[in-house]
């Protein structure tokens, strides 16, 4: 079945490429969010990425997923974002993320408990903003989103081994930034 999607999209049928499209545009959305940081911006983000995989419909191969280019043309949507001149929006509240899907694990925190998962999240928050873009996207494409290897390397263009060495780099480099939590 999607492969007449594809095919009917490929030739400019807008109901097919919703069909495909459509049920990706939520996990779009979270990935945007964790790179750009502003619901605002991650919409936006969003809304671009989704009009430029429609116009580029045509020249989709098949050499990966559906949601593996849209997950790639995304990431350099928000790569091109956080490259612009214009000034960024301010970083999304702990109550804006919440809006979006990502609360705590306990929907019923207690006080304390929600103020050390805040803590803890803006603690780590702070030393992945330090990052490198590139690290701070592989960052989000595996553990926020959960991509394999796999589709991380499809996505980005490069292949398994690399994914997992930049990765490793990535990871230590944040060990380094992140601070004890009771050395602050």
């Amino acid at each position: 079945m999607s492969e007449t999607l594809i095919r009917k999209a490929k030739h400019g049928d807008a109901d097919a490429f919703t069909a495909l499209c459509a049920p990706l545009e939520n996990m779009v959305y979270r990935h945007c969010l964790q790179l750009l940081g502003n619901p605002a911006d991650a919409q936006d983000a969003t809304q671009e990425a989704m009009l430029r995989a429609y116009r580029a419909m045509a020249t989709f191969q098949g050499f990966s997923g559906v949601a593996t280019w849209l997950y790639r043309i995304a990431h350099n949507v928000c790569l091109d974002f956080l490259k612009s001149p214009r000034t960024r929006r301010e970083s999304a509240s702990l109550e804006a993320l919440q809006q979006t899907g990502f609360d705590p694990e306990d929907p019923n925190p207690t006080p304390e408990d929600a103020y050390l998962a805040q803590s803890e999240r803006e603690r780590l928050q702070s030393a992945v903003a330090r990052l490198p873009d590139e690290q701070q996207a592989l960052l989000s494409l595996r553990y926020g989103d959960g991509m394999s290897y796999d589709a991380l390397a499809q996505t980005l263009g490069l292949n398994p081994g690399t994914v997992k060495s930049k990765l490793n780099r990535a990871k230590e480099k944040l060990k380094k930034l992140l601070p004890e939590p009771n050395a602050r």
